[in-house]
């Protein structure tokens, strides 16, 4: 029992903190406005995002596209409790990202079963700049910011980031003999 902790605990408390800091976002702060936390450099925001974390697909319009993001999470969903029952009972370094994810994705799943969309509010940028220069010859133009995203972005983003690295960086055990 004590293995599936991460899992019964983790999801759950990403799940609530992102729906509870989303929930206040709809309650005070109109869609499109923005209102600034550190003048410059980070807004709390309301978007909404059709894609998936950090806009990436919003602007796709296919006929169906939700029903692909419901099938993509209920997959995405299943392969990690999969991963999760594969894992050795105290390899906490696998479980808990692996619990962080889930619950990132679950949170998000919300959103679209609520309004079709996800709910997006932290933003990062740099005094609303934009970046306009030439390198190589081509002409380079964008906007000083990083996509706003939410409690369960950033759960995903750094769950994924965790096994990225304990993947690439971890020393392997050399077996005993």
């Amino acid at each position: 029992m004590r293995k599936y902790l991460p899992l019964l605990v983790i999801p759950p408390v990403i799940i609530a903190l992102d729906q509870w800091t989303k929930q206040r976002i709809l309650d005070s702060i109109p869609i499109g406005r923005n209102v600034p936390i550190l003048e410059g450099f980070f807004d709390l925001v309301h978007f909404r995002n059709r894609g998936v974390a950090f806009s990436m697909f919003d602007d796709l319009h296919a006929a169906g596209h939700q029903w692909f993001f419901y099938a993509v999470t209920i997959v995405a969903t299943i392969a990690l409790i999969a991963l999760y029952r594969n894992t050795a009972p105290g390899d906490r370094k696998m479980q808990v990202p692996l619990a962080a994810i889930l619950g990132g994705a679950l949170g998000n799943f919300i959103d679209r079963l609520r309004f079709g969309e996800v709910v997006d509010f932290l933003y990062f940028h740099w005094r609303h700049q934009m970046a306009d220069f030439e390198l190589f010859g081509r002409h380079f133009k964008f906007v000083l910011a990083w996509p706003a995203f939410n409690v369960a972005d950033a759960a995903i983003t750094c769950g994924a980031l965790f096994l990225v690295f304990k993947v690439l960086f971890e020393s392997k055990k050399k077996p005993e003999n």
